[in-house]
């Protein structure tokens, strides 16, 4: 009986591939392909010189590392899959909603909106001044808040009413440089149809939170990350999600650093 020497790996398994069979074109080695080389060896071995045990054995070690490995690229790739599709479905429930980003320090006030701004205070402060300057940098009003200890710190206003970690700011509105009540063309307060007077406020548009106060007997400047509405999000071909935000800002899910009831 004539014995065939196994020369040519790819001849020899052609001989088992089913015609839906196709060559690996990326030249790695999978595991049925490895499964049809141990088949084929052992078909063609020399009944008189047969493969040795243990070489055998170190061979089906080799395929069950194989066929882990394989295994684990196809449970990595599913886990990649499914977070990509969690980050997608977190990122599309944020359409909408007004978030603070870090580095975004100009914020938009909707109509019938608020304004948001977030900071982390270093260190027990004193005498702080809130300073609320519109996008060209004119300077609208300065809110003294006292002190402060070291910690997060968020500021909401309405154009009106100021809330600061959730508590109202008792703001003496003579003071403020906006006029209290609006007023006609002759300079009349307009009232409203009850009679009393309509409270003015700041209009809809861009505006810019400046934060200082005294640490450490120092007079010391706070930065303060506003908030923005994200508008829409993208999803770019390597599973990355950017958050488009009003204004034509970017942000990327890690940069947020609120996430806003309005």
């Amino acid at each position: 009986m004539a014995i065939n020497e196994v020369n040519n790996s790819a001849a020899i398994l052609d001989q088992y591939r089913t015609p839906t069979q196709t060559e690996n074109k990326d030249n790695e080695l999978g595991k049925n392909a490895f499964l049809e080389l141990m088949v084929a060896q052992l078909n063609n071995q020399n009944p008189l010189e047969p493969t040795d045990n243990q070489a055998f054995v170190a061979q089906l070690a080799q395929f069950s590392s194989v066929e882990g490995l394989d295994n684990l690229n196809d449970t990595a790739e599913s886990l990649a899959t499914q977070f990509t599709s969690n980050a997608a479905l977190q990122a599309s429930s944020l359409v909408g909603q007004s978030v603070i980003v870090e580095g975004n320090t100009t914020g938009l006030l909707t109509s019938g909106g608020v304004v948001s701004g977030f900071t982390d205070v270093p260190a027990a402060t004193g005498d702080m001044v809130l300073t609320i300057e519109s996008a060209s940098g004119q300077t609208l009003e300065q809110i003294s808040l006292g002190s402060k200890d070291a910690g997060a710190m968020s500021v909401r206003w309405d154009g009106y009413n100021l809330m600061v970690d959730g508590d109202i700011v008792d703001i003496d509105r003579s003071k403020m440089n906006l006029d209290q009540y609006y007023r006609d063309e002759n300079g009349d307060v307009v009232l409203d149809d009850n009679g009393d007077p309509i409270e003015n406020v700041y209009p809809p548009g861009q505006y810019v939170f400046k934060l200082s106060g005294t640490i450490a007997g120092e007079s010391e400047q706070l930065d303060m990350q506003m908030s923005s509405r994200v508008d829409s999000v993208t999803m770019n071909a390597g599973g990355e999600v950017t958050l488009n935000l009003t204004g034509g800002e970017r942000a990327n899910l890690d940069q947020i650093k609120q996430i806003l009831d309005a």
